[in-house]
């Protein structure tokens, strides 16, 4: 039976199902003041689907501002392009979040080359208090850990070469010293991009931290 990915709620610090966030969210973390309007977004990686995010954002806040986030917590490496798309339709960048309603799903692009595809669905309307920042990350997936193909051990990068020839290209650091490819390692991150182009993860400043918890 395949396993139920899991991820952190950066308000509370709970270990929750990634089918049950939306709920615990909705329930345990429901606002009842008023502040701002917001959607509350689900990401995921198209075919990655074991990382994902979930966000909220006000209403009438641009798309710009949402591609500029996922670029620095999962996406940026060489200054690609992106892009958004809904039905097939390119999406300008400076369209605001209210000309869509829940349960709309659109899909984003990261470079046209190596191309990262993300699914960003809307969940609900929310209200939050009023924050400086755009956009609050509510939810992520806990970090995946991959096994060294040689010794076993907990893998720290991924070769890119062997990413195209075995299942596991996944390699410790001490084990990676003897590998056959030197110059074609990536570190592990926690995003869909992981060993695609030159993504290392720097501008991800993300990670979960239980004694730095979000304001409800």
């Amino acid at each position: 039976m395949a396993t139920i990915s899991k991820g952190n709620c950066y308000l509370c610090g709970a270990e929750v199902d990634k089918r049950a966030i939306k709920n615990h969210l909705l329930k345990k973390h429901k606002y009842e003041g008023k502040g701002q309007v917001c959607y509350l977004i689900k990401i995921e990686g198209k075919y990655e689907k074991d990382y994902w995010l979930y966000i909220d954002i006000p209403v009438t806040e641009r798309l710009i501002v949402l591609d500029n986030f996922l670029r620095f917590i999962w996406l940026e490496c060489c200054g690609h392009m992106s892009e958004f798309s809904y039905n097939d339709e390119e999406i300008d960048n400076d369209c605001k979040l209210n000309k869509f309603s829940v349960g709309d799903k659109f899909l984003h692009e990261y470079d046209f080359g190596t191309t990262t595809e993300s699914i960003v669905t809307i969940v609900s309307e929310t209200v939050r208090k009023s924050q400086i920042e755009p956009i609050r990350l509510l939810a992520r997936n806990i970090p995946l850990k991959f096994k060294c193909e040689v010794c076993g051990k907990d893998a720290d990068v991924i070769c890119t070469e062997c990413g195209y020839e075995i299942d596991n290209p996944f390699y410790c650091n001490e084990c990676f010293e003897e590998h056959e490819h030197p110059e074609m390692s990536l570190p592990i991150t926690n995003s869909p991009r992981m060993g695609q182009c030159a993504y290392d993860g720097a501008m991800d400043h993300y990670a979960f931290d239980p004694n730095r918890l979000l304001s409800n």
